[in-house]
């Protein structure tokens, strides 16, 4: 479920650092981790793939089989939730900068929705999520 974000008290007559106007409720932001599918049934499948040719059945067949492969290495899910989609771009980053870093450094595999305010993380494990 979402939390508060932490934020730190400074002591009584030390600068503040926020960027915020006073008064400005605090805004919720939601990190959730867990165990992906700890109680989850097996289960069976069906694909239809289409394509032009049989090399594209090929190269889809090739491709759905190497992200099972890859998902099959995932243990924990981690789920970031934003109030406003217009913080997004903070994380993002430019065109998709700070993510296609963080997915090359951890191998984590990170979907940002573009419905809702839910960024998606999946990874190795656990430390993986939070570096």
């Amino acid at each position: 479920m979402p939390t508060k974000a932490a934020v730190p008290t400074p002591p009584p007559g030390a600068a503040s650092a926020r960027i915020d106007e006073a008064g400005e409720e605090e805004e919720e932001i939601g990190w959730h981790v867990e165990e992906k599918y700890p109680e989850g049934e097996e289960s069976d499948v069906e694909w239809i793939v289409k394509a032009r040719d049989q090399g594209g059945l090929d190269r889809a067949r090739e491709a759905i089989e190497e992200a099972i492969e890859h998902a099959k290495t995932m243990t924990h899910v981690g789920f970031l939730t934003m109030p406003d989609r217009r913080l997004f771009p903070r994380i993002v980053g430019t065109r998709g900068a700070n993510v296609s870093r963080l997915r090359a450094e951890t191998g984590a595999d990170i979907t940002v929705s573009r419905e809702d305010s839910l960024i998606v993380i999946a990874g190795e494990s656990y430390f993986s999520l939070v570096c």
